[in-house]
């Protein structure tokens, strides 16, 4: 009877585990790596425990490419990757505003980044150079958690996006309203 308990128990302890880890793993979303990936990689997965993005830097080459990028994560600027002289151009995010799609051109380098919101706003970096790319999570309601990449003395190579839940109340509940005509959501 002991042995049959144990068994049930193990048993439970293993299912439970196996539906904790699909649900963990429908979670996440990569998108990439966009550009030649070639240089040091880098990745900014450990800032984004901070809290969701509030702000980002773009450094360009005037004409060209994209030479390094800097997120804020909850209002704290984290570590910059790529070439970061001469002017920078920054975003601030609205409150419970989230970058929700990246689209842009890479080639040897990345050459553009659009970044687009749940707020509906949109902002162009770059030139638009080579072939395109395209950024969105798996998951309805989903947004940029981080990002990861390549660079080198000279700038970004290779850029690809994490997505994960939001944490903005207003796309929870949107990601839990079934789309229309497909009642399991």
């Amino acid at each position: 009877m002991l042995l049959l308990l144990q068994i049930l128990l193990g048993t439970f302890v293993l299912l439970a585990n196996s539906v904790s880890e699909t649900a963990a793993q429908a979670r996440f979303s990569y998108s990439g790596e966009y550009g030649s990936a070639v240089g040091t990689s880098f990745s900014y997965s450990g800032d984004h425990i901070w809290g969701p993005i509030t702000a980002f830097r773009v450094w360009e080459h005037p004409g060209s490419f994209i030479k390094a990028l800097q997120f804020q994560f909850a209002g704290t600027w984290s570590k910059t990757y790529g070439y970061e002289e001469g002017k920078h151009d920054e975003v601030t995010l609205f409150p419970g505003e989230e970058i929700t799609q990246i689209s842009g051109k890479h080639s040897t380098y990345v050459f553009q980044l659009i970044f687009s919101t749940n707020h509906g706003r949109t902002f162009f970096f770059g030139q638009p150079a080579g072939e395109s790319f395209n950024a969105v999570p798996l998951e309805q309601g989903n947004v940029l958690a981080f990002v990861t990449g390549h660079h080198n003395g000279v700038g970004i190579t290779g850029i690809g996006m994490h997505w994960d839940h939001s944490s903005s109340p207003a796309l929870k509940a949107y990601a839990q309203v079934p789309e229309a005509g497909n009642p399991s959501g």
